[in-house]
């Protein structure tokens, strides 16, 4: 799901391969300890060159396991139950969950009796107990061994973002996604972008509206500075009131395409090549008249469209297209990016954004560690930013939960086009 392919060590030897960052054996305590010394003495050494190594499995309560051949340490495994846990700052985890304490009453496997170099990485938490961890990891020269106490899950249930964003279940999943992100190169300390996106504006007969949207703009800076705001713009409307388009340049805003040249159903256009050839024309006058640049991303009107409207996206050098997530995204949206640079024909993302009643902390915290974007939707009706609306303090406030988490997290505020070059290619 994430794009790696770990090596499981499912015999009593070890492959023989070239111990590097990018390279995960996977093991379980039970193979671990049935090892023949030279097959634990080589694991060592592939671990020492840099390779990610990944135990998990296999355990039986009150019984005493052995960290050799990365340790000495001798721990007792056991499951207790915790009234909380909390996520190490160890640098293999993203910063969005390090230091993070969830309070949920479980029943959390533990490893007691260990101490230095061993470093936590999830740990129980219980006001009558210490804390012992369930997650922790010891390095070893170059590389890392990763011990994790839960069981494997069962992959045919596994829905990533949604066992993430369940309190209940994201124990159980996040020392395996750290040893993948870890071992593909992802670098944790980077913090996932955010966005906002607003449909529907700015259109030509939205007059009277400038100071509305001055107060809006500037609400949302106060709260997360230097937020970005992308404006979905109808290439028909190609005069709408200068001064509207003055207030936005003002602010850390941008513009993306709302539809080929009309706002309707794009199932019902006879011919998409000549909408999209008057529609471009509408957006030369536009970046002309104006001096903004409408980015090549599409949000089409009512997110209506056909294979044939997205193939000439492609075509045409759009990078992406922008789509609401109905309940999660496929799996290929969790992949990471490749380092190399997709072909032009292989650029062109999907990118989705959810709407506010679905970004509970929860989720936002989920795709936070997960590195994925967090770009949230709004139509003007939401924001009291339509023609002759009243202001209304607490339309203001309709993004406040989600600029809140931006800011404690410290994500990064990006356009859609820069969000683009960042999630994989759509398939």
């Amino acid at each position: 799901m994430r794009g790696l392919a770990p090596c499981i060590a499912d015999s009593g030897t070890v492959p023989s391969l070239l111990g590097a960052r990018n390279q995960l054996i996977a093991i379980n305590f039970e193979l671990l300890a049935h090892l023949e010394p030279d097959a634990k003495a080589h694991l060592r050494e592939l671990a020492e060159s840099g390779a990610t190594i990944y135990v998990r499995g296999g355990l039986e309560p009150d019984r005493t396991y052995s960290l050799l051949p990365f340790s000495n340490q001798r721990f007792k495994f056991s499951i207790r139950p915790a009234d909380s846990y909390q996520f190490s700052s160890h640098r293999i985890l993203p910063t969005a969950i390090a230091g993070e304490r969830v309070a949920a009453h479980l029943s959390m496997p533990q490893a007691a009796g260990l101490r230095d170099p061993v470093r936590p990485i999830l740990s129980s938490m219980d006001r009558f107990a210490p804390a012992r961890p369930s997650i922790f990891a010891i390095e070893i020269g170059a590389g890392l061994a990763i011990f994790d106490l839960y069981e494997d899950p069962d992959v045919e249930d596994l829905e990533l973002l949604a066992d993430l964003a369940t309190p209940a279940r994201c124990v159980a999943n996040i020392g395996a996604l750290a040893a993948v992100d870890w071992a593909a190169g992802r670098n944790p300390a980077v913090p996932a972008p955010i966005n906002l996106v607003i449909d529907d504006r700015p259109v030509n007969c939205d007059y009277l509206n400038a100071g509305k949207l001055d107060a809006f703009l500037r609400h949302l800076d106060t709260l997360c500075p230097g937020i970005h705001t992308d404006f979905a713009w109808t290439p028909r409307h190609t005069a709408p009131h200068r001064r509207y388009i003055d207030v936005l340049n003002r602010y850390n805003t941008g513009f993306v395409w709302h539809g080929f040249l009309r706002h309707i159903d794009h199932r019902t256009i006879a011919d998409f090549e000549t909408d999209l050839s008057a529609g471009r024309a509408c957006v030369d006058q536009i970046s002309r008249e104006f001096g903004v640049r409408i980015q090549p991303v599409m949000i089409f009107p009512f997110e209506k469209d056909t294979p044939r409207a997205e193939e000439l996206l492609r075509e045409a050098g759009f990078v992406a297209k922008v789509h609401s997530a109905e309940g999660f995204p496929p799996p290929g949206y969790y992949g990471l990016r490749a380092d190399e640079e997709p072909s032009p024909n292989e650029s062109f993302s999907v990118i989705f954004r959810e709407s506010i009643d679905m970004l509970n902390r929860d989720r936002m915290l989920a795709m936070a560690t997960l590195g994925m974007p967090i770009v949230a939707l709004a139509h003007p009706r939401d924001l009291a930013l339509r023609r002759f609306s009243r202001r209304d303090p607490v339309a203001m406030m309709y993004f406040d939960p989600v600029l809140r988490f931006a800011a404690e997290k410290s994500l990064r505020p990006m356009s859609l086009e820069e969000i683009a070059a960042e999630v994989p290619p759509a398939q």
